[in-house]
């Protein structure tokens, strides 16, 4: 049995350009994929490369030894998760190619196992059982990558998002500016107060100007939760005053019958770091 798989092992090896060629011209959609005729000349070069090793990677799992599958095996996710991200190409469009060339290397067994008598139905029975297996650990293997680092970017972008949505900005030493800018929504606010006491913490940051003057909107359950941050930081030893602050804020905070008295309040972002002592 060894010395027939080694020899389908090297066939399909031997034949892998022409396999993959196959591939290549079979394609057919011209609407930008990764995988359309018209692909960028520099991704067509790498896809061609990629191509012939998944060819390699496959023909390896009929190989008695898996030593050699295991590597290639872990060597193409890498390859392939990496410029697949990068090309930004959806996972399905990625699945459809893989099953595209397990038809056609399946096809090529099949024809290989035709024209040669030592061949026996029980060889391509027991290559179906190998063969099917390795492909869908193909997919497997990548989709669980694949899945991993595109949560890991998300996670990334959404702490950039974070760190956007509420700068604490040192501007001395123990004093630091909050502007909040655009627009103000429930999970925005639950989100500052969630972020903001922890970065005062860590920036060890004694007095916070939270400036509104950017805000475009605020509702009832935002101004509540504002509120309650400065709450929070007064517990952490952080002293808050608030700058820029509309009429409209104001009246609902009236209407909620918040109480801001022991916060001092300043009509811009200026008056109140010069009530810090920065500037002076």
């Amino acid at each position: 049995m060894d010395r027939k798989d080694r020899a389908l092992y090297e066939e399909i090896n031997e034949k892998a350009t022409d396999i993959s060629k196959k591939w290549f011209d079979t394609r057919q959609k011209m609407d930008g994929s990764v995988y359309a005729k018209n692909a960028d000349t520099a991704i067509e070069k790498q896809l061609r490369e990629q191509h012939l090793f998944t060819i390699q990677t496959i023909a390896s799992g009929f190989l008695p030894d898996q030593e050699l599958f295991d590597e290639n095996l872990s060597q193409w996710t890498k390859i392939v998760v990496q410029s697949r991200l990068e090309w930004d190409t959806p996972l399905y469009e990625v699945i459809a190619a893989i099953n595209k060339t397990r038809n056609l290397i399946w096809d090529f067994i099949a024809d290989y196992s035709l024209v040669r008598e030592e061949i026996e139905k029980k060889d391509v029975l027991r290559w179906s059982a190998i063969y099917h297996p390795i492909l869908d650990m193909l997919i497997s293997e990548f989709s669980t990558q694949y899945y991993r680092l595109t949560r890991s970017r998300l996670k990334g972008q959404e702490r950039l998002i974070e760190e956007i949505d509420s700068p604490v900005i040192p501007v001395s030493k123990g004093i630091a500016v909050l502007p909040l800018i655009g627009i103000m929504d429930e999970r925005r606010a639950a989100s500052l107060f969630e972020s903001v006491p922890v970065k005062c913490v860590q920036k060890h940051i004694t007095h916070l100007v939270m400036d509104l003057s950017g805000l475009n909107n605020i509702d009832t359950f935002v101004a509540n939760q504002l509120f309650q941050l400065t709450q929070s930081l007064q517990l952490l030893g952080v002293e808050t005053v608030l700058s820029g602050i509309r009429p409209e804020v104001a009246q609902t905070a009236i209407h909620l019958g918040l109480n801001f008295s022991q916060i001092k309040t300043f009509h811009g972002l200026p008056q109140a770091l010069v009530h810090l002592g920065f500037g002076k």
